[in-house]
Protein backbone atom coordinates (compact mmCIF):
# COMPACT_ATOMS: atom_id res chain seq x y z
CA UNK A 1 0.00 0.00 0.00
CA UNK A 2 2.41 2.77 -1.13
CA UNK A 3 0.85 6.44 -1.26
CA UNK A 4 2.65 8.50 -4.11
CA UNK A 5 5.52 10.37 -2.81
CA UNK A 6 4.13 13.47 -4.36
CA UNK A 7 0.87 13.28 -3.22
CA UNK A 8 2.41 12.56 0.92
CA UNK A 9 4.86 16.37 0.61
CA UNK A 10 1.95 18.08 -0.72
CA UNK A 11 -0.50 17.00 1.75
CA UNK A 12 1.61 16.35 4.38
CA UNK A 13 0.66 13.13 5.14
CA UNK A 14 3.21 10.72 6.24
CA UNK A 15 1.93 7.05 5.21
CA UNK A 16 3.75 3.55 5.18
CA UNK A 17 4.57 1.64 1.98
CA UNK A 18 3.32 -1.77 1.44
CA UNK A 19 1.32 -4.26 3.82
CA UNK A 20 1.70 -5.17 6.86
CA UNK A 21 2.14 -9.15 6.64
CA UNK A 22 3.04 -11.47 9.74
CA UNK A 23 4.94 -8.15 11.51
CA UNK A 24 7.11 -7.49 8.28
CA UNK A 25 6.35 -4.75 5.41
CA UNK A 26 5.02 -6.80 2.22
CA UNK A 27 3.62 -5.76 -1.15
CA UNK A 28 6.34 -6.09 -4.04
CA UNK A 29 3.62 -6.56 -6.20
CA UNK A 30 1.76 -5.27 -9.43
CA UNK A 31 0.84 -1.61 -8.57
CA UNK A 32 -2.45 -0.03 -9.00
CA UNK A 33 -3.44 3.23 -9.19
CA UNK A 34 -6.84 4.72 -6.63
CA UNK A 35 -9.01 7.65 -8.14
CA UNK A 36 -10.99 9.07 -5.65
CA UNK A 37 -15.30 9.13 -6.71
CA UNK A 38 -15.34 12.77 -4.96
CA UNK A 39 -12.98 14.71 -7.12
CA UNK A 40 -11.66 11.95 -9.97
CA UNK A 41 -8.30 12.44 -9.05
CA UNK A 42 -5.29 10.06 -8.10
CA UNK A 43 -5.03 10.06 -4.72
CA UNK A 44 -2.70 7.26 -3.92
CA UNK A 45 -1.69 3.57 -5.52
CA UNK A 46 -1.98 -0.02 -4.30
CA UNK A 47 1.06 -2.17 -4.14
CA UNK A 48 -0.20 -5.37 -4.46
CA UNK A 49 1.42 -9.02 -2.83
CA UNK A 50 3.23 -10.70 -4.82
CA UNK A 51 3.67 -14.37 -5.67
CA UNK A 52 5.95 -15.05 -3.14
CA UNK A 53 4.61 -12.86 -0.74
CA UNK A 54 0.70 -14.50 -1.12
CA UNK A 55 2.31 -17.91 -0.64
CA UNK A 56 3.99 -16.87 2.93
CA UNK A 57 0.61 -15.13 3.81
CA UNK A 58 -1.23 -17.96 3.12
CA UNK A 59 1.08 -20.90 4.29
CA UNK A 60 0.37 -23.17 7.68
CA UNK A 61 1.43 -21.96 10.59
CA UNK A 62 1.08 -23.86 14.23
CA UNK A 63 -1.55 -23.44 16.08
CA UNK A 64 -1.98 -19.55 18.59
CA UNK A 65 -0.39 -19.85 21.48
CA UNK A 66 -3.47 -19.12 24.31
CA UNK A 67 -3.82 -15.00 24.49
CA UNK A 68 -5.25 -13.82 27.92
CA UNK A 69 -7.93 -11.00 28.20
CA UNK A 70 -5.26 -8.95 29.39
CA UNK A 71 -3.19 -9.32 26.09
CA UNK A 72 -5.83 -8.18 23.77
CA UNK A 73 -7.24 -5.58 26.18
CA UNK A 74 -3.08 -4.23 26.15
CA UNK A 75 -3.20 -4.72 22.65
CA UNK A 76 -6.25 -2.66 21.71
CA UNK A 77 -5.41 0.12 24.28
CA UNK A 78 -2.24 0.39 22.37
CA UNK A 79 -4.08 0.51 19.07
CA UNK A 80 -6.64 3.33 20.51
CA UNK A 81 -3.75 5.41 20.79
CA UNK A 82 -1.85 4.97 17.35
CA UNK A 83 -5.61 5.59 15.79
CA UNK A 84 -5.59 9.29 17.86
CA UNK A 85 -2.71 10.21 16.66
CA UNK A 86 -3.91 9.54 12.97
CA UNK A 87 -7.28 11.00 13.40
CA UNK A 88 -6.80 13.95 10.76
CA UNK A 89 -5.55 11.66 8.31
CA UNK A 90 -7.50 9.00 8.46
CA UNK A 91 -11.06 11.15 8.12
CA UNK A 92 -9.40 12.81 4.76
CA UNK A 93 -8.97 9.24 3.36
CA UNK A 94 -11.68 8.14 4.30
CA UNK A 95 -13.24 10.97 2.59
CA UNK A 96 -11.12 10.85 -0.67
CA UNK A 97 -11.77 7.40 -0.77
CA UNK A 98 -15.60 7.03 -0.56
CA UNK A 99 -17.42 10.12 -1.12
CA UNK A 100 -19.43 10.39 1.65
CA UNK A 101 -19.89 13.59 2.72
CA UNK A 102 -18.27 15.26 5.83
CA UNK A 103 -21.06 14.07 8.73
CA UNK A 104 -21.09 10.73 7.77
CA UNK A 105 -17.42 10.36 7.49
CA UNK A 106 -17.17 11.73 11.23
CA UNK A 107 -20.06 9.07 12.13
CA UNK A 108 -17.80 6.39 10.83
CA UNK A 109 -14.30 7.49 12.28
CA UNK A 110 -15.62 8.84 15.51
CA UNK A 111 -17.34 5.20 15.51
CA UNK A 112 -13.83 3.33 14.97
CA UNK A 113 -12.32 5.39 17.93
CA UNK A 114 -15.10 4.49 20.24
CA UNK A 115 -15.36 1.00 19.37
CA UNK A 116 -11.80 0.40 20.07
CA UNK A 117 -11.68 1.96 22.97
CA UNK A 118 -14.87 0.43 24.56
CA UNK A 119 -13.48 -2.81 23.54
CA UNK A 120 -13.82 -5.05 26.33
CA UNK A 121 -12.25 -8.67 25.67
CA UNK A 122 -14.14 -11.13 28.67
CA UNK A 123 -12.51 -13.86 27.36
CA UNK A 124 -9.22 -15.16 24.93
CA UNK A 125 -8.52 -18.21 23.84
CA UNK A 126 -8.11 -20.00 27.19
CA UNK A 127 -11.45 -18.68 28.53
CA UNK A 128 -13.61 -20.46 26.06
CA UNK A 129 -17.01 -21.58 27.22
CA UNK A 130 -17.67 -24.99 28.28
CA UNK A 131 -21.37 -26.32 28.79
CA UNK A 132 -22.62 -28.12 31.23
CA UNK A 133 -22.07 -31.68 30.63
CA UNK A 134 -25.06 -33.59 29.31
CA UNK A 135 -25.57 -37.06 30.98
CA UNK A 136 -26.62 -40.41 29.40
CA UNK A 137 -26.40 -44.38 29.63
CA UNK A 138 -24.65 -46.22 27.04
CA UNK A 139 -25.37 -49.91 27.92
CA UNK A 140 -23.74 -50.05 31.41
CA UNK A 141 -22.19 -47.00 31.01
CA UNK A 142 -22.62 -43.70 32.11
CA UNK A 143 -21.00 -41.29 29.29
CA UNK A 144 -20.87 -37.54 28.72
CA UNK A 145 -21.20 -35.24 26.24
CA UNK A 146 -19.50 -31.45 26.68
CA UNK A 147 -19.41 -28.66 23.87
CA UNK A 148 -16.62 -26.37 23.85
CA UNK A 149 -15.98 -23.18 21.25
CA UNK A 150 -12.39 -23.29 19.71
CA UNK A 151 -11.21 -21.22 17.17
CA UNK A 152 -11.20 -22.21 13.34
CA UNK A 153 -7.40 -21.19 13.52
CA UNK A 154 -7.19 -18.46 10.86
CA UNK A 155 -10.06 -15.79 10.03
CA UNK A 156 -9.54 -14.48 6.57
CA UNK A 157 -12.22 -10.77 5.85
CA UNK A 158 -12.59 -9.70 2.43
CA UNK A 159 -13.22 -6.29 3.80
CA UNK A 160 -15.57 -3.76 2.11
CA UNK A 161 -15.12 -0.24 0.95
CA UNK A 162 -17.77 1.61 2.28
CA UNK A 163 -16.92 0.74 5.98
CA UNK A 164 -13.08 -0.34 5.74
CA UNK A 165 -11.93 1.02 9.02
CA UNK A 166 -14.89 0.49 11.16
CA UNK A 167 -15.61 -3.03 10.27
CA UNK A 168 -11.89 -3.59 9.95
CA UNK A 169 -11.00 -2.72 13.70
CA UNK A 170 -14.26 -4.62 14.72
CA UNK A 171 -13.16 -8.26 12.76
CA UNK A 172 -9.70 -7.53 14.00
CA UNK A 173 -10.23 -7.46 17.85
CA UNK A 174 -13.06 -10.11 17.93
CA UNK A 175 -10.88 -13.03 16.00
CA UNK A 176 -8.20 -12.11 18.17
CA UNK A 177 -10.23 -12.26 21.20
CA UNK A 178 -11.64 -15.83 20.04
CA UNK A 179 -7.95 -17.13 19.69
CA UNK A 180 -7.73 -16.96 15.70
CA UNK A 181 -4.80 -14.98 14.14
CA UNK A 182 -6.43 -12.56 10.97
CA UNK A 183 -6.03 -11.70 7.81
CA UNK A 184 -7.64 -8.24 6.88
CA UNK A 185 -7.80 -7.84 3.01
CA UNK A 186 -8.04 -4.34 2.46
CA UNK A 187 -10.24 -3.00 -0.90
CA UNK A 188 -8.02 -1.13 -3.48
CA UNK A 189 -10.11 1.88 -3.50
CA UNK A 190 -9.53 1.89 0.63
CA UNK A 191 -5.65 2.37 0.26
CA UNK A 192 -5.00 5.03 2.14
CA UNK A 193 -6.94 4.00 4.94
CA UNK A 194 -5.42 0.64 5.06
CA UNK A 195 -1.69 2.06 4.83
CA UNK A 196 -2.87 3.95 8.13
CA UNK A 197 -4.73 1.06 10.15
CA UNK A 198 -1.46 -0.90 8.62
CA UNK A 199 0.62 1.21 10.38
CA UNK A 200 -1.17 1.45 13.51
CA UNK A 201 -1.30 -1.90 13.84
CA UNK A 202 2.61 -1.94 13.46
CA UNK A 203 2.90 0.39 16.16
CA UNK A 204 0.52 -1.63 18.82
CA UNK A 205 2.07 -4.74 18.00
CA UNK A 206 -0.15 -7.60 17.77
CA UNK A 207 1.04 -10.01 20.31
CA UNK A 208 2.50 -12.78 18.30
CA UNK A 209 2.20 -11.00 15.13
CA UNK A 210 -0.83 -12.92 14.69
CA UNK A 211 -2.52 -10.06 12.19
CA UNK A 212 -2.24 -9.39 8.75
CA UNK A 213 -3.33 -6.60 6.26
CA UNK A 214 -3.17 -6.34 2.77
CA UNK A 215 -3.89 -5.46 -0.59
CA UNK A 216 -4.33 -8.26 -3.35
CA UNK A 217 -7.14 -8.97 -5.21
CA UNK A 218 -10.18 -11.12 -3.46
CA UNK A 219 -10.14 -13.54 -6.31
CA UNK A 220 -6.23 -14.26 -5.86
CA UNK A 221 -6.22 -14.49 -2.38
CA UNK A 222 -9.40 -16.91 -1.85
CA UNK A 223 -7.94 -18.96 -4.91
CA UNK A 224 -4.38 -19.50 -2.60
CA UNK A 225 -6.38 -20.27 0.63
CA UNK A 226 -8.18 -23.20 -1.04
CA UNK A 227 -4.94 -24.24 -2.72
CA UNK A 228 -3.46 -23.95 1.37
CA UNK A 229 -3.71 -26.94 3.88
CA UNK A 230 -4.42 -23.90 5.98
CA UNK A 231 -8.00 -24.40 8.53
CA UNK A 232 -9.59 -21.06 8.05
CA UNK A 233 -12.73 -19.29 8.09
CA UNK A 234 -13.53 -17.17 5.01
CA UNK A 235 -15.57 -14.25 6.09
CA UNK A 236 -16.93 -12.34 2.81
CA UNK A 237 -18.16 -8.74 3.15
CA UNK A 238 -19.49 -7.15 -0.82
CA UNK A 239 -21.68 -7.48 -3.33
CA UNK A 240 -24.45 -10.14 -2.98
CA UNK A 241 -23.77 -11.42 -6.55
CA UNK A 242 -20.30 -13.10 -5.54
CA UNK A 243 -22.02 -14.63 -2.87
CA UNK A 244 -23.00 -18.27 -4.10
CA UNK A 245 -19.69 -18.59 -5.57
CA UNK A 246 -18.13 -18.37 -2.57
CA UNK A 247 -20.24 -20.35 -0.51
CA UNK A 248 -19.67 -23.35 -3.32
CA UNK A 249 -15.85 -23.01 -3.42
CA UNK A 250 -15.37 -23.03 -0.20
CA UNK A 251 -17.74 -25.99 0.13
CA UNK A 252 -15.38 -28.04 -2.20
CA UNK A 253 -12.05 -27.27 -1.10
CA UNK A 254 -13.34 -27.99 2.37
CA UNK A 255 -13.20 -24.20 3.86
CA UNK A 256 -15.75 -22.12 6.19
CA UNK A 257 -17.31 -19.67 4.98
CA UNK A 258 -19.59 -16.92 6.52
CA UNK A 259 -21.29 -14.10 3.95
CA UNK A 260 -22.29 -10.44 4.61
CA UNK A 261 -23.90 -9.04 1.26
CA UNK A 262 -26.19 -6.64 0.58
CA UNK A 263 -29.06 -5.86 2.68
CA UNK A 264 -32.27 -5.22 1.46
CA UNK A 265 -34.04 -2.79 4.24
CA UNK A 266 -37.97 -2.69 4.31
CA UNK A 267 -39.59 -0.07 6.45
CA UNK A 268 -43.44 -0.33 7.60
CA UNK A 269 -44.87 3.06 8.52
CA UNK A 270 -47.98 2.23 10.63
CA UNK A 271 -51.30 5.07 11.03
CA UNK A 272 -50.37 6.07 14.15
CA UNK A 273 -46.86 6.92 13.34
CA UNK A 274 -46.22 10.92 12.91
CA UNK A 275 -46.12 11.71 9.60
CA UNK A 276 -43.49 14.58 9.91
CA UNK A 277 -41.33 12.36 12.17
CA UNK A 278 -41.62 9.56 9.38
CA UNK A 279 -40.76 11.92 6.39
CA UNK A 280 -37.60 12.55 7.98
CA UNK A 281 -36.69 9.33 9.03
CA UNK A 282 -36.80 7.91 5.79
CA UNK A 283 -34.89 9.95 4.19
CA UNK A 284 -31.92 9.79 6.93
CA UNK A 285 -32.18 6.25 6.76
CA UNK A 286 -32.13 6.12 2.41
CA UNK A 287 -29.29 8.24 2.28
CA UNK A 288 -26.68 8.08 4.91
CA UNK A 289 -22.90 7.09 3.62
CA UNK A 290 -25.52 8.14 -0.26
CA UNK A 291 -27.15 4.61 0.59
CA UNK A 292 -24.67 2.23 0.30
CA UNK A 293 -24.64 0.50 3.54
CA UNK A 294 -26.48 -3.09 4.21
CA UNK A 295 -28.47 -1.54 6.35
CA UNK A 296 -29.83 1.29 4.35
CA UNK A 297 -33.73 2.12 3.67
CA UNK A 298 -34.31 0.59 0.36
CA UNK A 299 -38.38 0.97 0.18
CA UNK A 300 -41.24 1.80 2.45
CA UNK A 301 -44.46 0.46 2.71
CA UNK A 302 -46.95 3.67 4.24
CA UNK A 303 -50.44 2.41 5.68
CA UNK A 304 -53.15 3.87 3.24
CA UNK A 305 -54.74 6.39 6.03
CA UNK A 306 -51.30 7.83 6.23
CA UNK A 307 -49.95 7.24 3.05
CA UNK A 308 -50.78 10.93 0.99
CA UNK A 309 -50.05 12.57 3.90
CA UNK A 310 -46.08 10.93 4.11
CA UNK A 311 -45.59 11.04 0.31
CA UNK A 312 -46.15 15.09 0.47
CA UNK A 313 -44.02 15.67 3.00
CA UNK A 314 -41.13 13.29 1.00
CA UNK A 315 -41.57 15.46 -2.09
CA UNK A 316 -41.57 18.39 0.45
CA UNK A 317 -38.12 17.87 2.15
CA UNK A 318 -36.75 15.67 -1.03
CA UNK A 319 -36.74 18.97 -3.50
CA UNK A 320 -34.49 20.59 -1.22
CA UNK A 321 -31.38 18.04 -1.46
CA UNK A 322 -28.57 18.69 -2.80
CA UNK A 323 -26.29 16.45 -4.55
CA UNK A 324 -22.82 17.36 -5.30
CA UNK A 325 -18.35 16.90 -4.67
CA UNK A 326 -18.75 17.12 -0.80
CA UNK A 327 -14.89 17.91 -0.74
CA UNK A 328 -15.73 21.71 -2.19
CA UNK A 329 -19.34 22.53 -0.85
CA UNK A 330 -21.89 21.60 1.63
CA UNK A 331 -23.83 18.74 -0.07
CA UNK A 332 -26.72 16.02 1.35
CA UNK A 333 -25.72 13.18 -0.87
CA UNK A 334 -22.25 12.62 -2.79
CA UNK A 335 -21.13 10.40 -5.80
CA UNK A 336 -21.53 7.08 -5.91
CA UNK A 337 -17.96 4.67 -5.80
CA UNK A 338 -17.60 4.47 -9.61
CA UNK A 339 -19.93 5.34 -12.75
CA UNK A 340 -20.33 1.60 -13.71
CA UNK A 341 -22.48 1.24 -9.76
CA UNK A 342 -24.19 4.60 -10.72
CA UNK A 343 -25.38 3.69 -14.22
CA UNK A 344 -26.41 0.00 -12.10
CA UNK A 345 -28.32 2.38 -10.23
CA UNK A 346 -30.20 3.96 -12.60
CA UNK A 347 -30.79 0.80 -14.34
CA UNK A 348 -32.57 -0.59 -11.07
CA UNK A 349 -34.91 2.59 -11.37
CA UNK A 350 -35.46 2.76 -15.16
CA UNK A 351 -37.02 -1.00 -15.30
CA UNK A 352 -38.70 -0.99 -11.93
CA UNK A 353 -41.80 0.35 -13.31
CA UNK A 354 -42.08 3.11 -10.92
CA UNK A 355 -42.91 6.51 -11.12
CA UNK A 356 -40.18 8.63 -10.62
CA UNK A 357 -41.42 11.67 -7.95
CA UNK A 358 -38.05 13.16 -7.47
CA UNK A 359 -34.64 13.04 -8.73
CA UNK A 360 -33.42 10.27 -11.31
CA UNK A 361 -31.01 12.31 -12.90
CA UNK A 362 -27.53 10.51 -13.35
CA UNK A 363 -23.75 12.87 -14.40
CA UNK A 364 -20.80 10.29 -14.23
CA UNK A 365 -21.06 8.52 -11.18
CA UNK A 366 -23.11 11.21 -9.41
CA UNK A 367 -27.08 9.81 -9.41
CA UNK A 368 -29.29 12.53 -7.61
CA UNK A 369 -31.55 11.41 -4.47
CA UNK A 370 -34.78 9.44 -6.09
CA UNK A 371 -37.97 8.78 -4.78
CA UNK A 372 -40.07 6.17 -6.86
CA UNK A 373 -43.78 5.54 -6.02
CA UNK A 374 -45.23 2.42 -6.37
CA UNK A 375 -42.73 -0.41 -8.27
CA UNK A 376 -43.65 -3.55 -9.61
CA UNK A 377 -43.14 -5.52 -6.57
CA UNK A 378 -41.42 -8.20 -8.34
CA UNK A 379 -38.40 -6.02 -9.59
CA UNK A 380 -35.04 -6.07 -9.00
CA UNK A 381 -35.58 -2.87 -6.77
CA UNK A 382 -38.16 -4.34 -4.69
CA UNK A 383 -36.80 -7.88 -4.31
CA UNK A 384 -32.60 -7.10 -4.22
CA UNK A 385 -32.67 -3.22 -2.92
CA UNK A 386 -30.31 -0.24 -4.58
CA UNK A 387 -26.69 -0.28 -3.60
CA UNK A 388 -27.36 4.29 -4.02
CA UNK A 389 -29.66 7.30 -2.71
CA UNK A 390 -33.05 6.05 -3.30
CA UNK A 391 -36.03 5.24 -1.86
CA UNK A 392 -39.34 3.70 -3.10
CA UNK A 393 -42.45 3.97 -1.81
CA UNK A 394 -45.69 2.14 -1.42
CA UNK A 395 -49.42 2.25 0.30
CA UNK A 396 -49.95 -1.16 2.51
CA UNK A 397 -50.90 -2.50 5.77
CA UNK A 398 -49.37 -4.83 8.06
CA UNK A 399 -50.50 -7.91 6.10
CA UNK A 400 -49.50 -6.21 2.61
CA UNK A 401 -45.71 -5.72 4.69
CA UNK A 402 -45.27 -9.20 5.87
CA UNK A 403 -47.03 -10.98 2.16
CA UNK A 404 -44.55 -8.64 0.44
CA UNK A 405 -41.34 -9.60 2.46
CA UNK A 406 -40.91 -12.63 1.15
CA UNK A 407 -39.71 -11.65 -1.97
CA UNK A 408 -37.05 -9.73 -0.10
CA UNK A 409 -34.25 -11.95 -1.18
CA UNK A 410 -31.58 -10.34 1.17
CA UNK A 411 -33.85 -9.78 4.11
CA UNK A 412 -31.36 -8.19 6.44
CA UNK A 413 -32.58 -5.70 8.36
CA UNK A 414 -37.02 -4.25 8.23
CA UNK A 415 -38.31 -0.95 10.28
CA UNK A 416 -41.56 -0.59 11.63
CA UNK A 417 -42.61 2.64 12.82
CA UNK A 418 -45.68 2.12 14.89
CA UNK A 419 -45.63 3.34 18.69
CA UNK A 420 -48.83 0.38 19.42
CA UNK A 421 -47.06 -2.63 17.36
CA UNK A 422 -46.31 -5.30 18.93
CA UNK A 423 -42.00 -6.48 18.34
CA UNK A 424 -43.23 -10.16 19.29
CA UNK A 425 -46.09 -10.14 16.41
CA UNK A 426 -43.59 -8.92 13.69
CA UNK A 427 -40.67 -11.41 14.93
CA UNK A 428 -43.34 -14.65 14.62
CA UNK A 429 -44.19 -13.31 10.91
CA UNK A 430 -41.06 -11.87 9.33
CA UNK A 431 -39.03 -15.04 7.98
CA UNK A 432 -35.18 -14.52 7.73
CA UNK A 433 -34.95 -11.55 9.70
CA UNK A 434 -32.15 -10.63 11.56
CA UNK A 435 -32.34 -7.51 12.96
CA UNK A 436 -35.81 -5.64 13.73
CA UNK A 437 -35.62 -1.89 14.69
CA UNK A 438 -39.09 -0.62 16.36
CA UNK A 439 -39.49 2.84 15.60
CA UNK A 440 -35.70 3.93 14.76
CA UNK A 441 -33.72 4.26 11.70
CA UNK A 442 -32.34 0.44 10.94
CA UNK A 443 -29.22 2.21 9.19
CA UNK A 444 -27.94 3.81 12.37
CA UNK A 445 -26.43 0.46 14.60
CA UNK A 446 -24.88 0.67 17.75
CA UNK A 447 -21.21 0.00 17.77
CA UNK A 448 -21.24 -3.25 19.72
CA UNK A 449 -25.14 -4.35 18.56
CA UNK A 450 -24.81 -7.77 17.40
CA UNK A 451 -25.93 -8.62 13.98
CA UNK A 452 -26.39 -11.07 11.63
CA UNK A 453 -26.07 -11.98 7.98
CA UNK A 454 -27.31 -14.54 5.26
CA UNK A 455 -29.23 -17.41 6.42
CA UNK A 456 -27.77 -19.29 3.59
CA UNK A 457 -24.08 -19.45 5.09
CA UNK A 458 -25.09 -21.28 7.60
CA UNK A 459 -23.13 -19.99 10.86
CA UNK A 460 -24.38 -16.05 10.64
CA UNK A 461 -27.13 -15.98 12.83
CA UNK A 462 -27.33 -13.09 15.33
CA UNK A 463 -24.99 -13.43 18.31
CA UNK A 464 -21.44 -12.10 20.21
CA UNK A 465 -19.34 -11.09 17.46
CA UNK A 466 -16.80 -13.12 18.81
CA UNK A 467 -18.78 -16.40 18.68
CA UNK A 468 -18.90 -16.10 14.70
CA UNK A 469 -15.33 -16.61 14.99
CA UNK A 470 -15.51 -19.85 16.66
CA UNK A 471 -16.28 -22.95 16.23
CA UNK A 472 -18.40 -25.83 18.43
CA UNK A 473 -16.85 -29.16 18.77
CA UNK A 474 -18.35 -31.98 21.25
CA UNK A 475 -16.05 -34.37 23.30
CA UNK A 476 -17.72 -37.87 24.21
CA UNK A 477 -16.31 -39.97 26.86
CA UNK A 478 -16.95 -42.23 29.78
CA UNK A 479 -17.95 -40.34 33.26
CA UNK A 480 -16.09 -40.96 36.69
CA UNK A 481 -16.70 -39.42 40.34
CA UNK A 482 -13.94 -38.37 42.02
CA UNK A 483 -16.28 -39.86 45.28
CA UNK A 484 -16.12 -43.37 43.83
CA UNK A 485 -11.90 -43.08 42.97
CA UNK A 486 -12.18 -43.42 40.14
CA UNK A 487 -14.99 -45.78 39.47
CA UNK A 488 -18.29 -45.29 38.19
CA UNK A 489 -21.16 -44.32 40.51
CA UNK A 490 -24.64 -45.60 39.28
CA UNK A 491 -26.30 -43.38 37.09
CA UNK A 492 -29.31 -43.27 39.55
CA UNK A 493 -26.79 -42.35 42.54
CA UNK A 494 -25.50 -39.12 40.62
CA UNK A 495 -28.75 -38.40 39.67
CA UNK A 496 -29.82 -37.91 43.04
CA UNK A 497 -26.24 -36.65 44.00
CA UNK A 498 -26.72 -33.47 41.59
CA UNK A 499 -30.58 -32.35 42.22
Amino acid sequence: MIIDSALTEEEGICLPSGSLLWGTQGGKGERTDVFSPASGERIAYASQLSEKELVALTAPVSVLASLTAQEIADFAARLHRALLSMRPDLREAMQLETAFISEDCEELLEGSLAYVEGYCCQSGQADNMQTVPILYRQGAQTRQIRSLRTPWGTIVVILPQNAFLLLGIVCLLNALAAGNRVILRAPMQSARSAALLAKAIQIAQPPQNSVSLVMIRAKELLFALYKSPTACLIHYMGSSRHAPQILSDTFQYGKAALIDGEGNGWVWVGADACPETAAKLLIAGALRYNGQTCTSINGAVIHPALYSNVRDLLIRHWEKLKAGCPLSTPVDVGPLFDVAQAQWCEQQIGSSGGLVLCGGQRKANLLSPTLIENPNPNSALVTEGLFGPALWIAPGDAETFVESWRSNRFPLCAGILSPSADPGWWHARLQNLARLVMNGDISQEYLFEPWGGYPSSGMNVVGDWKEKYQRVVQTDEPFFCEQSSGYQLPFETYEAATQ
